[in-house]
């Protein structure tokens, strides 16, 4: 099959290309360039016009809770995560990493176990790339909106038990490092292939470059469940912003993270330091005002989610929003904000030579966007699994 997508302004990471032809053979980007320099076609099965739009790499979310009305933790089916995928695919998203927060360990089992299943299957929607584990092994003491009475020791057969459980499919583990037995569980996730991540964590700056030298290379959700900075106490969020060693995912919904904040982290890790993610919960893309967690009620509102004592729960952000957030509230170029949620996701869980660029040789995950950076069509594999106004 063979699909050309015309006319627009095409973001790859050689440069900005107006009136620019991308053409797809058989999932995969054959060539991206000027439309007038597109190889002669003896047919083409799909032809996408984007004139007055963008043409971008497909974005990556490597945390999002639940979407469309499904909670992964509170409905650990493959039905829920096939669901989560058709919903984010409507703003942009082309593969994300469901993910399974603390509770219940035979949940968590079954919780990844339905992970794998759904991204054995061939979907309508984003790439099931494989599990984002936030939890167990953190810290209670910055549990925020996850239940203490479930957090577990770091454990490196408990991780083995999870990793099975997953078919080999955990792709992003975050744990707090100071937690006795942590450095060990991230030696441990190292040599699954495993991402590290810190987050949920009350880690001096001593404690973070030790979580550093046993692989970690992420702070999950910067400056929220963590510790904050002083003039002689960097702590965790200090040593993030410090230390080229983390790149840091950031909530860009103007919430969790002040504007101001946002700008912070812009200038202290860069472009290149910064992933965009949703922690979205249930209500994304719906109408829900409220959800259940852990058997209490989550209300929705200001765009966020919060329980009874007024702990935020995750958010309703979707990865589209968040790139047009750096663009209004941190004034980041378009070019930089489409990184953030593409190429930069895609190296932290070692998928970027398949995907988070357009270029030729990737997989065919792309976003056509209007002018505004409103989703137009969403096409996974050189498939169209998303188009405004479709049916």
């Amino acid at each position: 099959m063979r699909s050309l997508i015309r006319g627009g302004d095409a973001y790859t990471p050689d440069g900005l290309i107006h009136d620019a032809a991308v053409l797809v053979e058989d999932g995969n980007i054959v060539f991206v360039g000027p439309r007038t320099q597109v190889p002669s076609l003896a047919s083409v099965d799909v032809e996408i016009d984007a004139h007055g739009g963008v043409i971008a790499a497909g974005f990556i979310d490597l945390q999002i809770n639940g979407a469309g009305g499904r909670f992964l933790t509170e409905e650990p089916t493959v039905d829920a995560v096939l669901g989560m995928a058709r919903t984010v695919s409507r703003y942009g998203c082309t593969a994300f990493l469901p993910t399974v927060i603390t509770s219940a360990f035979k949940t968590m089992l079954t919780a990844v176990r339905a992970v794998h299943d759904a991204s054995q299957q061939v979907t309508d929607g984003a790439h099931v790339l494989g599990v984002h584990l936030e939890g167990p092994f953190i810290n209670p003491e910055a549990a925020g909106a996850h239940d203490a009475a479930y957090i577990r020791p770091p454990s490196v057969d408990d991780l083995a038990a999870l990793w099975e459980a997953s078919g080999g499919s955990i792709k992003l583990l975050t744990l707090a490092p100071e937690m006795p037995g942590a450095i060990d569980l991230s030696r441990a996730a190292k040599r699954y292939g495993i991402a590290v991540a810190v987050g949920h964590t009350r880690a001096d700056y001593p404690q973070m470059m030790e979580a550093v030298d046993a692989g970690a290379g992420l702070a999950t959700h910067l400056f929220n469940a963590m510790g904050g900075l002083t003039a002689r106490d960097p702590g965790a969020t200090g040593a993030v912003l410090a230390s080229s060693e983390f790149k840091a995912s950031l909530i860009a919904d103007g919430y969790h993270v002040h504007p101001a904040m946002m700008d912070l982290a812009v200038r202290t890790k860069g472009v290149d330091g910064l992933v965009l993610v949703t922690d979205a919960m249930p209500p994304m893309g719906t109408d829900l005002t409220e959800f259940t967690l852990y058997g209490q009620s989550i209300t929705v509102r200001d765009g966020a989610c919060f329980m009874a004592d007024g702990t935020l729960a995750g958010s309703m952000l979707t990865m589209d929003r968040a790139v047009r957030n750096m663009r209004d509230l941190v004034d980041l170029s378009v070019q930089d904000a489409l990184v953030m949620a593409s190429a930069n996701p895609a190296e932290v869980v070692g998928e970027s030579e398949y995907r988070g660029a357009l270029a030729d040789g990737k997989a065919a995950d792309i976003v056509v966007m209007d002018s505004d950076l409103n989703v137009t069509t969403t096409i996974v594999d050189g498939n169209i699994v998303y188009q405004d106004g479709a049916a």
